[in-house]
């Protein structure tokens, strides 16, 4: 049987953008939670996270041109219609969230007055520097927002991976081979 996969591009985009944000999500914790506060490693750490924030974001915009140019290939038949407006949502979750959660990184980077920097190139301010704004301390809003959706990113993750190992080992329709990348020669 032949499986429909997703493009070339879209596969490598996709497994790119994983491992990066298993890196923005580890990387953050260790920043907020593991590491001294401005200590060396936590400003190396730092610097890692938003230059490799914005590399997701440029990755992000790639995927959504990707998904313009070639759609998805179809879901089984065999998933249910519950299944169905389940896999949809998650996958909008999956574009969406990425979006915002990097957004309002940018912003608290901006509104602190640190400035977006990818691995030494200067980004454009998008936000002004301002501490607060009708009483909220703007920098720690866009940081406690920034986090919590990145929480609620990573529990759609886990979600989606999920799903696709239930696909996989129960209802044996393997989804994950649409996304896999072989280097093999099709024979």
């Amino acid at each position: 049987m032949t499986v429909e996969k997703y493009s070339l591009a879209a596969r490598l985009v996709h497994w790119v953008m994983a491992l990066g944000f298993i890196f923005m999500w580890s990387c953050g914790y260790a920043m907020t939670t593991l590491i001294e506060e401005d200590s060396a490693l936590e400003e190396l750490l730092f610097r890692l996270h938003i230059s490799t924030g914005v590399t997701l974001l440029f990755l992000l915009l790639l995927r959504i041109a990707i998904r313009f140019m070639r759609a998805p290939p179809p879901l089984p038949g065999t998933i249910s219609g519950l299944e169905r407006v389940g896999a949809h949502a998650g996958h909008a979750a999956l574009y969406l969230l990425p979006a915002l959660i990097i957004g309002i990184g940018w912003a608290e980077t901006d509104f602190g007055g640190h400035g977006v920097v990818w691995f030494a190139v200067d980004m454009p301010k998008v936000f002004p520097t301002l501490e607060t704004l009708a009483g909220f301390n703007l920098e720690e809003l866009t940081a406690t927002l920034h986090k919590w959706l990145a929480y609620t990113m990573l529990g759609v993750a886990v979600v989606h991976v999920a799903a696709v190992a239930k696909h996989r080992w129960i209802d044996r329709h393997d989804v994950l081979q649409r996304m896999t990348i072989s280097w093999r020669k099709a024979t």
